[in-house]
């Protein structure tokens, strides 16, 4: 019942105009031919994992059809994936709701006899309350209000939650491609630069069979391992835990023994239960299973989970850059990029889950011109990057101590021998402003300084980006505009206001000039204070 393979569950809207109900199979033919502008039911934390089953999925019924290109039709489509499930000629493991508990049913796994639908106790009555979203006495995100769920807002929510989802408390056990319960499976990869969901698709497809071979290389898994793990038998005991090296490099994974069912006016709802142990037996690795969207940290030898914040410039730096992360090999451009002058960008996904409760989701897009990107394929290449990001870095970090300083003397009178802890706190939130201002183009300013040849001209463009009266949209231009905002909104006595504004700008101005500040911008530019 509900099979996605022939019947048309997956709305989306055409790029051309309209909505259209398809197959997978016509959705895959949709995307290869760019005829997907984007799918209504996907919510925007269940992207990343969308896409990634979309390409794990074509990557294996691509490989094993070997076929040299990804078909355009949606006949073809159905015979690939249905070649990854031979065994099943009813389509059993691509139904949504398949009563007969011993067989799969889609991304649900089977139980070994009947008499085990007695252990699936708890039931779902919404797909927002299946989801990966852990919600906290509803003031996160209020679960299960998706009463008028249609069928493919259930397809995102058994996806996210199967390939996505940590753990969630006893017998709910979290996926193998995240490091820990509390952990979560980002993306951070090249795509192409046009806003297209199927180039992207298309791009990432390529790139993931042209990299198969060093994914089998560098990780435990075998070349013709399991593939699709809601087709194994699974009822949640220890002895049933799969070993890394049993899995094929692009396998989907589940972690939650659940079935749907349907009421008698069509609706669904799902069924859960427990198990005694995760599915994979993977913790030694601290998630580092070949996951091509996901970065390695080399120096706590696990993979990343993105921290509350999100994506800000210094963490993607040291994704970028540093020797202690490795980067995904969907970070590498493929065989037809390495010669293109194409502009394309960094997207980077997580959702962040912190204990009991969603920390947000984080979502960021940076455009990467083409010598940026070759420089990442060199070694020399990403450290000469690193270096000016850190210098660039660093000098953000000394403004955003000169002005933190002058925001503090300024809380406390003017007078700097007063300064107390209380006001530094004052002032943590507009440094705070400094840095979301700075974050929103540190890559577009750091990469127009990075294309420039000569030295000279480097340096000023930084000496521009630092400093820059005629737009005032420079580091130091903006904290002085902070630096004001702060002193006309920060408490003060009145009777001492007139000299803490004088004491907190003279400061600031004099610090930035001093030889612990940015002395050779104000030699070069010929500043005056007025």
């Amino acid at each position: 019942m509900l099979n996605i393979l022939t019947e048309p569950l997956i709305s989306f809207n055409q790029t051309g105009g309209g909505r259209a109900n398809a197959s997978l199979p016509e959705v895959y033919a949709a995307l290869m031919t760019d005829r997907v502008d984007s799918f209504p039911s996907l919510r925007p934390h269940q992207r990343h994992a969308w896409h990634a089953f979309l390409v794990q999925l074509a990557a294996m019924a691509r490989r094993r059809a070997e076929l040299a290109e990804p078909p355009e039709d949606a006949e073809e489509w159905l015979r690939l994936i249905r070649g990854l499930t031979p065994d099943h000629p009813e389509d059993e493991p691509w139904q949504l709701v398949v009563d007969d508990i011993t067989k799969p049913a889609f991304m649900q796994p089977p139980a070994r006899s009947e008499d085990k639908l007695a252990e699936y106790k708890s039931r779902v009555a919404t797909p927002d309350e299946l989801d990966m979203l852990v919600t906290s006495k509803n003031h996160d995100l209020k679960a299960a209000v998706a009463a008028q769920a249609g069928v493919d807002d259930w397809l995102f929510a058994l996806i996210t939650l199967q390939t996505m989802a940590g753990f969630d408390g006893a017998g709910n056990f979290g996926i193998a491609r995240m490091n820990g319960g509390l952990g979560n499976r980002p993306r951070f990869a090249l795509a192409p630069f046009a806003q297209s969901l199927g180039r992207h698709v298309r791009r990432d497809l390529t790139a993931l069979l042209e990299y198969r071979p060093e994914i089998l290389a560098e990780y435990p898994m075998t070349d013709n391992g399991a593939t699709l793990l809601w087709n194994m038998p699974w009822d949640g005991t220890a002895a049933e835990a799969l070993l890394p090296n049993r899995l094929a490099p692009f396998f989907i994974e589940i972690c939650r023994r659940i079935r749907l069912g349907s009421n008698a006016d069509g609706s669904l709802y799902g069924i859960r239960a427990t198990s005694k142990t995760a599915r994979i037996e993977a913790k030694a690795l601290n998630g580092q299973m070949g996951d091509p969207w996901t970065p390695v940290d080399l120096k706590g030898n696990k993979s990343l989970t993105l921290a509350a914040g999100g994506f800000t410039y210094k963490r993607v730096t040291d994704y970028l850059t540093s020797a202690d992360w490795k980067r995904p090999v969907l970070m590498k451009a493929d065989q037809s990029e390495k010669s293109s002058s194409e502009t394309m960008q960094l997207v980077a996904r997580a959702m962040v889950r912190g204990q009991g409760k969603t920390e947000g989701y984080y979502e960021r897009s940076i455009p990467i011109k083409e010598k940026f990107r070759t420089a990442m394929q060199r070694g020399a290449g990403i450290q000469e990057l690193g270096n000016l990001a850190k210098a660039r870095i660093g000098e953000i970090s000394n403004v955003q101590r000169i002005l933190s300083h002058a925001i503090q003397v300024f809380a406390a009178g003017g007078d700097s021998a007063n300064v107390k802890p209380e006001h530094r706190r004052l002032a943590s939130p507009w440094l705070n402003r400094l840095d979301e201002i700075i974050d929103a183009r540190f890559f577009d300013d750091l990469q127009t300084e990075f294309e420039a040849d000569a030295p000279e001209e480097r340096q000023q463009i930084r000496n521009r980006w630092l400093l820059n009266d005629q737009d005032e949209d420079g580091v130091v231009d903006y904290a002085r505009i902070i630096l004001s905002k702060a002193i006309d909104s920060l408490p003060c006595p009145k009777i001492h206001r007139y000299k803490a504004r004088v004491n907190a700008e003279g400061l600031f101005e004099g610090r930035i000039r001093s030889a612990a500040g940015l002395p050779g911008l104000f030699d070069t530019t010929n500043k005056e204070v007025e």
